[in-house]
């Protein structure tokens, strides 16, 4: 029995290790992203596409390759025949026995098979980027989740410090009513406070606990409440953006962003598709051979092995075939690949005008977050020396709670407005960087 409970606990440790979690263990923001994309689905799809994308190209490039086969096959010839030694018509039953080498290889298609080939190198080549199109979006994903976990964090010590300072002051006005120095409702205005502010902490405790399922939720892996999240280096919010112009982040972004590089490679393919559709109107020239032997029980005068040696035979033929009508077929693909050229145009320019709205309304949002937090945090250190103002005044008994009531909210308000305008400034700053650069670079 203690045997069979050490294997229990033995497996469930090994198992609890495996699946990346310790206790207390601390998640940087890199970790989680190696994990989301370790994990994530969509991005396996893609890579399995990718290599479908390379089994395509070698497809087409074995067309290029002669192709040779070997042949035999044993007959039996009842009633009315054909001697194959004699070719007179003979009316009895033989057996025949054939071996066959056949070779054939494409001499000249009008390139279509080199068109094929270029094709599929577009489409290789656009399948790599929409793999790292869908391994940023992932990452997108988990800076968001991430920041949001970083700023539930932080408004959750908020509220626990409104809590505490609320308790603080009951217990003070409690002593102040036993000593007759206040009233009752001086010390309900406080309580009042500090309920208020035991909700928001609940609230606080809720949100924190929503953005750490979200942030596990996208690294397909079960929430954990004991993991905790490495915070950000200070100097992340040091950004300038004097020297920024949309058009030059959007010239950087075209020339490196993922999702256009594979727009462009797709359109490129269609090139390469329509020169291959197109070659079906030209002369096909292709080489082809063949050699065998065979042996007949009709021959009575020579026996297997000397039949074999003597009919051995080979031929060797160029065939040229000129397109004259093929039932107007090729007409009509021709023009479907031109239509689907026309979309791929189409969705390209799409994506290009989506990434310059993007683009335009990230350093719009930027730069609102940077005003916001220069102004939050002015806030915070001038109702923080109120509040300390107001709490020697409440000490000295020149003001009353209502008062200090007002104070403390504005300021607990201007703390929250802070560490709000503080993850929002670090999202627009990571999504303006990514669109500059066209990959997410997390050190």
């Amino acid at each position: 029995m203690k045997n069979t409970l050490q294997k229990i606990l033995f497996l469930s440790i090994i198992f609890f290790f495996q699946k990346g979690w310790v206790f207390g263990q601390e998640l940087s923001l890199k970790e989680c992203v190696d994990i989301a994309i370790k994990n994530n689905l969509t991005y396996r799809e893609s890579q399995i596409m990718g290599e479908s994308a390379n089994i395509e190209l070698a497809r087409a490039k074995s067309q290029i390759y002669p192709r040779i086969g070997f042949g035999t096959g044993q007959d039996v010839r009842v009633g009315r025949s054909i001697d194959r030694f004699t070719n007179a018509y003979i009316e009895q039953i033989y057996t025949t026995n054939y071996f066959g080498l056949q070779a054939s290889m494409p001499v000249f298609n009008g390139f279509q098979i080199k068109n094929q080939i270029r094709q599929n190198e577009f489409l290789r080549d656009a399948g790599a980027k929409n793999i790292e199109a869908i391994k940023n979006r992932t990452i997108i994903g988990i800076i968001q989740a991430y920041l949001q976990v970083l700023a539930s964090q932080e408004l959750l010590e908020v509220s626990k410090q409104q809590v505490e300072t609320a308790k603080s002051q009951v217990e003070r006005v409690n002593k102040q009513v036993a000593a007759g120095v206040v009233g009752q409702t001086e010390l309900f205005q406080v309580q009042s406070q500090l309920v208020n502010d035991e909700f928001s902490l609940v609230t606080a405790q809720n949100n924190n606990k929503a953005a750490r399922l979200a942030l596990f939720q996208l690294m397909n892996q079960s929430s954990n409440n004991s993991a905790n999240f490495e915070a950000l280096k200070d100097d992340a919010l040091q950004y300038t953006i004097d020297n920024l112009t949309i058009e030059g982040i959007f010239e950087q972004a075209a020339n490196n962003f993922p999702e256009i590089k594979a727009g462009e490679l797709r359109l490129k393919s269609f090139d390469s598709q329509l020169k291959a559709t197109q070659a079906f109107n030209l002369p096909q020239i292709s080489l082809s051979g063949n050699y065998g032997t065979f042996y007949s029980s009709s021959n009575k005068s020579e026996n297997y092995f000397t039949q074999i040696n003597g009919t051995r035979s080979g031929s060797l033929s160029l065939d040229i075939s000129i397109p004259i009508l093929g039932r107007l077929q090729n007409a009509p693909r021709i023009s479907a690949v031109k239509i689907q050229q026309q979309l791929s145009q189409n969705q390209l320019n799409v994506t290009k005008l989506q990434l310059r709205q993007a683009i335009e309304q990230s350093y719009q949002l930027l730069t609102a977050a940077a005003d916001r937090y220069k102004v939050a945090s002015n806030q915070v250190n001038i109702l923080d020396q109120n509040i300390k103002a107001v709490e020697s005044r409440i000490n000295a008994g020149t003001v009353n709670y209502l008062e200090y009531m007002l104070a403390k909210t504005n300021f607990d308000r201007a703390k929250s407005n802070l560490v709000q305008a503080k993850y929002e400034f670090l999202l627009q700053k990571k999504i303006l960087d990514f669109y500059k650069n066209g990959e997410w670079r997390i050190e």
